[in-house]
């Protein structure tokens, strides 16, 4: 049966109680597990219907069995960015209180990870006392404030496990993956049971999102030699399309597409026919430095003539921005791909401001400017 726990964070104001929930379905006679999470962007939606119909899924493969190990899913992860409105709306992506985005700054664990590599050597492969470690360099002290309090336990519980998936999403957009670069066949294997054909791959990407706070402490281990590539843990960001894709029968199909690559990592068993939408072939893996955010070449409505999706050419007008106080017989105002590639995500808002960003597109080498480590800042 399901285990249900509920954890409390540490409250700053009065009368005001903030809570995480964990479900964790388990059997057979496996070691390893994965853990799946959605909303730590608070204003991203498609995670949270496909949370709950792959909590469906869960149950009955609970009933029937067919789980060897055990799986731990987080409905939404971050009730402060739930409850923080304007005027109805809900930022969701920055912390009212500081501006800071929810989804950077996590605990960096690696120095303290270095100090007990000193004290205690785990044996090669062996995953069990490595996660001790990574549990033991982040500590059991939880902050105080409530958002850090937040980040440590779910980073907590990510440590815990073999596979980490954070589920996010566009403004609007294709459906994408990120992920380390060292985890090519794992990043792929995931998008070919999901059906995505662009995978973000980057060796640092800057900011410590939650995805890379997990990553860069299995990179440590990796790169000293304790454990191979196919035994470290693996953790990746999957984007699900754009804000306003919360759809019954699409969010089925993503659920699917999770049980899918749990499936190919050991973790369930599913039934010979439920195979993987897309081969490997079709997945195009694109290195985060290829990868350029768009900025508004004026202020005025913009008009796209790309879909999503589509191919774009370096140069190419992609976009046209119609001043609205311009004189009668004014050009529009062209936007321009800077890459040869393919148009990734598009803001929503179509009144724009001159250097707003407006959208992303990617191609398949390095842009100049895109540095190592830099990737994710401010965003």
């Amino acid at each position: 049966m399901p285990q249900t726990v509920e954890i409390t964070l540490p409250s700053q104001t009065p009368g005001v109680a903030h809570k995480l929930y964990k479900h964790t379905f388990s059997g057979g006679s496996g070691q390893r597990s994965a853990y799946i999470q959605a909303g730590l962007h608070a204003d991203e939606h498609p995670g949270l219907l496909v949370i709950q119909n792959l909590l469906v899924h869960l149950q009955r493969l609970e009933q029937a069995g067919r789980i060897d190990g055990r799986i731990v899913i987080r409905p939404f992860a971050n009730p402060v960015g739930m409850g923080q409105q304007v005027f109805g709306q809900l930022p969701g992506r920055f912390n009212l209180a500081t501006g800071e985005n929810f989804n950077r700054n996590f605990p960096n664990i690696t120095t303290q990870l270095e100090t007990l590599l000193t004290q205690a050597r785990p044996a090669h492969n062996d995953v069990c006392a490595m996660k001790c470690l990574l549990l033991s360099a982040l500590g059991d002290s939880v902050p105080a404030e409530t958002v850090a309090a937040n980040k440590h336990l779910l980073l907590h519980e990510a440590l815990q496990h073999d596979l980490f998936i954070d589920l996010h999403c566009d403004t609007s957009s294709i459906l994408h993956i990120y992920a380390n670069l060292n985890q090519r066949e794992r990043s792929t294997r995931l998008a070919t049971s999901m059906g995505i054909k662009a995978v973000f791959l980057e060796e640092e990407a800057g900011g410590f999102p939650m995805d890379e706070a997990y990553a860069k402490a299995w990179k440590g281990l990796h790169s000293k030699g304790f454990v191979d590539t196919e035994c470290a843990g693996f953790s990746a960001t999957v984007e699900l399309r754009g804000q306003a894709d919360v759809e019954d029968a699409i969010a089925e199909q993503d659920a699917l597409g999770l049980l899918r690559f749990l499936s190919t990592e050991g973790l369930i068993r599913l039934d010979d026919d439920t195979e993987a939408p897309i081969e490997p072939e079709h997945v195009t893996v694109y290195p985060l430095e290829g990868v350029a955010h768009l900025e508004a070449s004026g202020t005025g409505i913009i008009a796209w003539r790309k879909a999503l999706g589509a191919a774009v050419q370096h140069g190419e007008i992609i976009a046209e921005i119609l001043p609205l106080d311009a004189p009668l017989g004014t050009p529009r105002i062209p936007v321009l791909s800077p890459l040869q590639g393919i148009l990734v995500a598009r803001h929503h808002i179509r009144l724009v401001r001159v250097g707003q960003r407006i959208g992303m597109a990617a191609g398949t080498e390095p842009l100049p400017g895109r540095i190592t480590g830099q990737l994710m800042h401010a965003f």
